[in-house]
């Protein structure tokens, strides 16, 4: 109902009784001063001050009102107050998207540990496969290249892919012995995790760039845990982030063989996107406790 500034030039007029003073303790000018004690008085739907020449003074309605005036700027003030704390204390919910891969990856463990160092922080996780233009969240952990956005996008490093079978399916198929015999093998190809394609290139250090054409999948799936137990239970080659590999042969030695391990695809980049400007204390203690967990993935 009442702008604050507009209380505030007339708390400041009812303590100096000088325009021009009050003007300059606010660092406005006389108009300006004068529009907004108009202003107010135009809500109220009564003149507060009397105005002679440069100087000013309560009438009745001034006098009455003044108290409540203050009461508002105290309240205001203390409100700010009780915010700028809440900026220097990690406390309160965090609102975080990731890229759905994740859910099912190092990131839980990372959620967990952060809770555990800070109880008085909530987070409100969603995952998602498609980068939204409108970002809601306060920080979105993503994987892969990002388009445009007006928000910050900070590049924690570089997540590395390789193609996998299981050994049940090195049983049952001859393992291939160049890279254009992997076009003829079962494919495992439920999670795009690069921009959906019939062809996938391979990198050597020293044969330099080779495209193969896979298979698309009837079935699409944003969770790469189907991917890797289906790759696990040998229905075919297919893709995973090395990290999760990795993983997985600590908990199930064995369970899956890395294809052709000399030839590389593309990496993914990592990126964390997050607001400019000064951020609450709780969401700058994530994003550090983001940066620290990612080195174990990261390449």
């Amino acid at each position: 109902m009442y702008d604050l500034n507009d209380l505030q030039s007339f708390a400041m007029v009812m303590e100096t009784e000088n325009l021009t003073e009050s003007a300059r303790l606010l660092g406005v000018s006389k108009s300006t001063l004068s529009r907004r004690i108009s202003n107010l008085e135009g809500i109220l739907g009564q003149p507060l001050l009397l105005r002679h020449a440069n100087k000013m003074s309560a009438n009745d309605a001034g006098r009455a009102f003044f108290p409540f005036a203050k009461k508002i700027l105290d309240t205001a003030k203390q409100g700010k107050k009780t915010l700028d704390h809440l900026q220097d204390e990690v406390v309160g919910e965090v609102d975080v998207t990731v890229f759905s891969s994740f859910a099912r990856s190092w990131f839980p463990n990372e959620v967990l540990s952060f809770l555990d160092k800070y109880p008085d922080v909530s987070i409100n996780l969603r995952t998602d496969s498609i980068l939204s233009h409108d970002i809601k969240s306060d920080i979105t952990l993503w994987l892969g290249e990002i388009k445009d956005t007006h928000l910050k996008a900070e590049l924690l490093g570089q997540v590395s892919c390789g193609l996998y079978i299981s050994s049940g399916f090195s049983s049952r198929y001859k393992n291939p012995e160049t890279i254009k015999e992997l076009e003829d093998l079962p494919w495992v190809n439920l999670h795009n995790l690069y921009t959906p394609s019939d062809e996938l290139e391979l990198c050597h250090n020293e044969q330099g760039m080779e495209a193969i054409s896979i298979p698309r999948s009837r079935l699409l799936s944003d969770q790469i845990g189907m991917q890797m137990e289906a790759i696990v239970s040998g229905n075919g080659v297919g893709i995973l982030p090395d990290y999760m590999a990795e993983r997985r042969e600590k908990h199930h030695p064995g369970d899956l063989i890395r294809v052709f391990p000399d030839w590389q695809l593309p990496s993914l980049p990592m990126y964390l996107i997050y607001p400019y400007g000064h951020l609450p204390k709780r969401i700058q203690a994530f994003l550090q406790h983001l940066r620290t967990g990612a080195v174990d993935v990261l390449v």
